[in-house]
């Protein structure tokens, strides 16, 4: 009777044992995931763009609707035709085959430079449109903040991943537009220009990013 009063007493230890064990296999049937470089430093993970793509997207189709807009009020072309405006040329920032954007030779840090140091530069120019543009200010305002904001989540991404915080100032200044005179008709030329080539800019640029954000480990 004393053997089976031990036994008994045993009990509660043995199943706190067996419990533990058990807790302790469960744990570490889970393998501890960490990033490491090549030298075994511990990176830390990547931060997602995930609101890049789509915020490229809404600043294209707005930019675009803007130039639609602004080509039937002011120049009467309402039909998308903009005829002899194409000649005009100001040699405004767009994404190129060396920026590296397309499919077959995307790369991550080229593009994603290219795209935020253009944005930058496009800054001054969509500030020019905003004070010419009075009849959908509101629109032209949001586009150029947005752009301003999609260059900030860009930097901030390649400060992450590769240690980029400075992609370089604009080296365009909107003087350009200074060289020729400010008539009426010139200023509506120079808002048509930049609304174009800018959607033109972000056709691309937001095509790009929702590629990279289709995939991985790019």
């Amino acid at each position: 009777q004393s053997f089976e009063q031990e036994e008994f007493n045993m009990r509660p230890t043995q199943t706190f044992c067996l419990l533990f064990l058990a807790m302790c296999g469960r744990v570490a049937a889970f393998p501890v995931v960490e990033l490491v470089d090549a030298a075994g430093r511990l990176q830390p993970p990547a931060l997602g763009c995930a609101t890049c793509a789509p915020l490229a997207l809404q600043i294209r189709s707005t930019t675009a609707a803007l130039r639609d807009a602004q080509l039937c009020e002011f120049f009467s072309f309402c039909d998308g035709d903009q005829g002899s405006l194409l000649t005009y040329d100001f040699n405004l920032p767009q994404i190129r085959a060396q920026d590296r954007c397309t499919r077959i030779s995307f790369h991550k840090e080229t593009c994603l430079r290219a795209i935020a140091t253009g944005l930058q530069k496009y800054h001054p120019f969509l500030l020019s449109v905003e004070t010419s543009i009075l009849s959908s200010n509101d629109q032209v305002t949001w586009v150029r903040s947005s752009a301003q904001r999609l260059a900030e989540l860009l930097i901030h991404q390649l400060n992450v991943e590769f240690g980029i915080s400075d992609v370089g100032e604009s080296a365009l200044e909107v003087s350009v537009f200074d060289s020729v005179s400010q008539t009426d008709w010139n200023r509506q030329v120079n808002v048509h220009v930049t609304l174009r080539d800018f959607t033109r800019f972000m056709e691309k640029s937001s095509r790009a990013l929702r590629f990279m954000s289709s995939v991985t480990n790019l």
